[in-house]
């Protein structure tokens, strides 16, 4: 018989026979493939192997104590493969435990005054000194509010899926004390909570899902705690409360944005949004020195086309270019309707010129490309062509502020505009085709 000796996660990731493992043993596996130390991957391992020696997929061979580890032979008799292990005998593992909502509210009675007072002092402050606090905003305070009232000694937000505009984490798993599955599942059903207990740490940890599919979020709350029980019924039942005022509060936000900072017809942002989101670009660009682009879009002859098609003919112009624009551009930069046939592109940094040109040139090919079907005034549907002419400004060359960057782009679309149409321009081009238009003139 060969004997090859494989470390532990090899014989976890390409040895256990998968396909006859019980729910509960997928759940040990996944969490042992992803586990962040050795420790516990030893320790789910062991679980995993009692398991699998309890209901007889394995059959012990021999087992005896050497110094502070258990050496363990096992056979599994259906593939007729013999296996070693030395595991610490000490090793305890995790355990995740799923807990059926609803529970019952808290023995308490509910929320005491001053729980209440700080939840209606963070309500009130969603609309402060002219300005809609953000949905990143209140994530950015309410961990603090849950840590205090429940009580726990770290609370975090992990977004699984969120409505668009806000550039969002990418969750760590490996990082998190329970299975991706498992915790997937949390977000989307709702209907339990897990606590994970027995950890290395000596800590606890609470998970609730969370999320609103009429505005399109969803995500997980994670609570630590330390001690013999730091989430005993009634605290968890006091932190769903407060998750639910969480939730209403988030939605109530992105109802808001969608409001104050979406252009109806186009489903695209608003200029509102735009000179908000310009300011914080500029700031990030400067912060790291990195160059960044404006650009401003214009539907060539659309007052013409209105004429000839009508106002609904415009409409779906306005929507077509809108979607044309959105998919050619890259996912972090940012596309609003300036107002009327104008639309503005900001291109994050960082974004060389070079890049800035060749993304104009895309934009500008790809509406000129997409064919738009139409029912004019006489109501027979027929295809018609649309272009747009573009004008760019870089950052910093071509200005340092919102409103030299927004000059300068649009002396360059006025450029592109007297030029034929249908083209895109930087400022920085402008100074070159002077000198060429009095070249040619004086000769």
């Amino acid at each position: 018989m060969k004997r090859v000796n494989i470390p532990l996660a090899q014989f976890l990731t390409e040895l256990i026979p998968v396909a006859s493992l019980r729910p509960a043993e997928r759940n040990l596996l996944e969490q042992a493939r992803t586990a962040p130390s050795s420790h516990w991957v030893e320790c789910l391992a062991r679980q995993l192997i009692e398991s699998l020696i309890e209901r007889g997929a394995f059959v012990v061979l021999e087992r005896r104590t050497e110094g502070d580890d258990e050496h363990l032979v096992v056979r599994d008799p259906e593939r007729r493969i013999r296996f070693s292990f030395s595991l610490p005998q000490a090793a305890q593992g995790p355990a995740v435990r799923r807990i059926p909502l609803p529970l019952d509210p808290p023995a308490s009675g509910g929320l005491k005054h001053h729980q209440v007072q700080d939840l209606l002092t963070l309500q009130s402050n969603l609309i402060a000194s002219g300005r809609v606090m953000g949905p990143r905003d209140l994530v950015a305070r309410f961990p603090q509010i849950l840590k205090d009232q429940v009580p726990a000694e770290r609370v975090e937000f992990h977004p699984l899926e969120m409505p668009p505009g806000e550039d969002w984490p990418q969750i760590a798993w490996e990082q998190l004390p329970a299975p991706r599955p498992e915790l997937e599942l949390l977000g989307r059903d709702r209907d339990h909570v897990l606590l994970v207990t027995a950890l290395p740490d000596g800590r606890a940890t609470l998970f609730l899902g969370i999320g609103d599919e009429a505005t399109g979020w969803r995500g997980l709350l994670q609570l630590e705690g330390a001690g013999t029980d730091p989430f005993p019924t009634d605290r968890i039942a006091l932190a769903l409360l407060l998750a639910q005022h969480f939730r209403g509060l988030f939605s109530t936000l992105v109802r808001l944005q969608g409001l104050i900072f979406y252009d109806y017809l186009t489903g695209i942002y608003n200029r509102t949004y735009y000179e908000e989101q310009l300011e914080r670009e500029i700031s990030l660009a400067r912060r790291r020195s990195q160059s960044m682009a404006l650009l401003i879009a214009d539907i060539d002859d659309f007052k013409a086309f209105n004429t000839r098609y009508g106002y609904d003919g415009g409409d779906r112009v306005l929507a077509t270019v809108a979607c044309v624009l959105k998919a050619a551009l890259r996912t972090t930069d940012t596309l609003a309707r300036y107002g009327g046939e104008e639309f503005v592109v900001i291109l994050a940094p960082p974004v060389p010129v070079e890049e800035a040109r060749r993304i104009a040139e895309r934009l500008r090919a790809a509406v000129a490309e997409e064919p738009i079907q139409i029912k004019p005034l006489d109501g027979e549907a027929r295809l018609a062509q649309v272009t747009i002419s573009i004008g760019g400004a870089m950052h910093p060359d071509g200005g340092r502020t919102a409103r030299e960057l927004w000059n300068a782009a649009n002396r360059a679309l006025l450029e592109a505009k007297g030029r034929g149409k249908n083209r895109a321009l930087f400022s920085s081009d402008l100074s070159s085709l002077t000198e060429r238009s009095a070249d040619k003139s004086e000769g």
